[in-house]
């Protein structure tokens, strides 16, 4: 009881003797090494958790938890309790174990559903079944998109009727629910559309309606405008000729006079319109023999004459019938859709700037008009590059004038301001963290100096090393001159009573 005491009392003196600096100084050391402990034991004990399960229904949330705590597992809910989260290292056991329990239990289901059979099963279960395993199946395919986080999907089959009029067509909703508001472009869309229609027998693309979780119609569901929808491929098919077009008669311009020298712009009229053509031509000047009909006939006379009693004569008939026919063509001709029917081609080509001769280095360059021959070839590499036609009423319009610059170098030296004020600013962050972090350095040393010599004048002095290894040193020259003259005497014994063997001893050390 007195040690410690007297512990405290040399504590509250040492403190007393501080100065404000080192009692901040020495408080903050105590606090860092509490807090650095408290941060060390929990990254020790710290737990990683992982996704189970996520998008739950309450019943199956709370069958899986009920689980979870059976067998002391343990676990974080989230997204208001439809998922469960568990330590990272036992996600796959843990779902193994609940898929041996059939856990959860309803889920997404498909053609597992058809794994046992139901003796007895009457028909409508039967379709009903069918239907939900397709439902179930499309929901699978269509989960498997990185956009999509969660689906579902209703299909609606209508019953056989005895007559056609009667037939009603199938029908299907899909919901998603997307991780980004504009996750899926009109492609992804329509080829959702497309797998769910060509998955159930029976459903027509503009039957399906697809919504998101907030009610948005994404596709499908109105009924559809013929021109109004048309009119969309058009315009889409018109922009993809007019952009590939100018892709190509600015690579080339680009290619012969630099970039940011020449702009092409491209208007395509196309035609949509799908006209079949059925003509029949009949030429009068080239008959041809459609038939041709033979008749020969031959009968026999008998002529009675007072000179002679009998005479016989034989005579024949050939008709012939002929059939003409005038020659005919006949040609069904389908015209293609989309066809280009005009192409209306701008170009803008940017002059030549050359300095003159002599010229100061801030002398503003002298703008140059490209003369008509150059013009003309680039005219003509334009009109390659396009599939220019005359005889499709095709225009060029090529125009050399001087581009206005001005604003584009403006915002070059506006961006190189910004990226020189913010390298400096980077720099003067450097230089300002290294003097801090030296003046922090230089502070902690001159105080650590000050708290070493105070916690030296509280503490007892070690004993001084060097004082103690000249004492045992000392010990050991004196042990040793005490036991040098009895050793002498030992070995003078040993010679006049072994002499031989001393001579030995003598003759090997020399010969060594």
């Amino acid at each position: 009881m007195d040690n410690v005491k007297s512990v405290f009392s040399n504590a509250s003196g040492f403190v007393g003797r501080m100065t404000a600096s080192q009692v901040m100084m020495l408080f903050g050391l105590i606090a860092g090494a509490i807090v650095g402990t408290i941060v060390l034991v929990g990254w020790i004990n710290s737990v990683n958790y992982a996704r189970l399960y996520s998008n739950l229904e309450p019943a199956e949330a709370g069958e899986v938890v009920a689980y979870l705590n059976d067998n002391k597992i343990p676990y974080k809910l989230a997204d208001n309790g439809s998922s469960i989260e568990v330590p990272s290292d036992d996600v796959y056991s843990t779902r193994i174990s609940l898929a041996s329990q059939g856990l959860p239990r309803e889920g997404t289901i498909g053609y597992s559903l058809f794994d046992k059979n139901n003796l007895g099963m009457t028909d409508f279960l039967q379709n009903l079944n069918f239907r939900r395993a397709l439902e179930g199946e499309l929901t699978r395919t269509i989960m498997q998109l990185s956009e999509v986080q969660a689906a579902r999907v209703h299909i609606v089959m209508p019953k056989d009727r005895l007559f056609k009029e009667d037939k009603k067509e199938a029908t299907a909703s899909v919901v998603l629910k997307l991780r980004r508001r504009d996750g899926l472009s009109a492609s992804q869309l329509d080829g959702i559309t497309h797998l769910v229609a060509a998955s159930v027998e029976g459903l027509k693309p503009n039957n399906i309606a697809i919504v998101d979780y907030e009610g948005n119609l994404l596709s499908g569901g109105r009924e559809t405008d013929a021109v109004a929808g048309l009119s969309d491929t058009q315009l889409d098919a018109r922009r993809k000729v007019e952009t590939y077009l100018q892709e190509k008669a600015q690579s080339l311009l680009d290619g012969v006079l630099g970039l940011d020298k020449a702009i092409v712009r491209v208007t395509a009229d196309l035609n949509f319109q799908q006209a079949e053509k059925t003509s029949e031509t009949f030429d009068p000047n080239a008959p041809v023999i459609r038939s041709e009909e033979r008749t020969k006939t031959s009968n026999a006379v008998t002529d009675k004459t007072p000179e002679t009693s009998e005479s016989n004569e034989q005579g024949s008939t050939e008709t012939n019938v002929t059939n003409y026919e005038i020659s005919k063509t006949v040609e069904h001709i389908v015209s293609a859709v989309g066809s280009i029917e005009r192409l209306s081609i701008a170009v803008m080509v940017d002059g030549m700037y050359s300095l003159p001769e002599g010229a100061e280095e801030n002398t503003a360059p002298t703008y140059q008009p490209r003369s008509q021959e150059d013009l003309d070839r680039l005219s003509s590499i334009v009109k390659n590059a396009v599939g220019f036609d005359p005889q499709r009423n095709d225009q060029l319009e090529m125009v050399n004038i001087p581009f206005d610059r001005q604003t584009l170098e403006n915002d070059q030296q506006m961006l190189d301001s910004m990226y020189q004020r913010e390298y400096y600013m980077e720099i003067g962050k450097v230089v300002g963290l290294i003097l801090l972090a030296l003046l922090a350095f230089l502070y902690l040393k001159r105080k650590s100096k000050n708290l070493f010599a105070a916690l030296g004048r509280i503490m007892p002095p070690p004993a001084p090393v060097a004082a103690m290894q000249i004492q045992q040193q000392a010990a050991a020259e004196a042990a040793l001159e005490h036991r040098r003259p009895r050793m002498t005497d030992n070995l003078q014994t040993a010679a006049k009573q072994h002499p031989d063997e001393i001579a030995k001893v003598i003759r090997t050390m020399m010969a060594e």
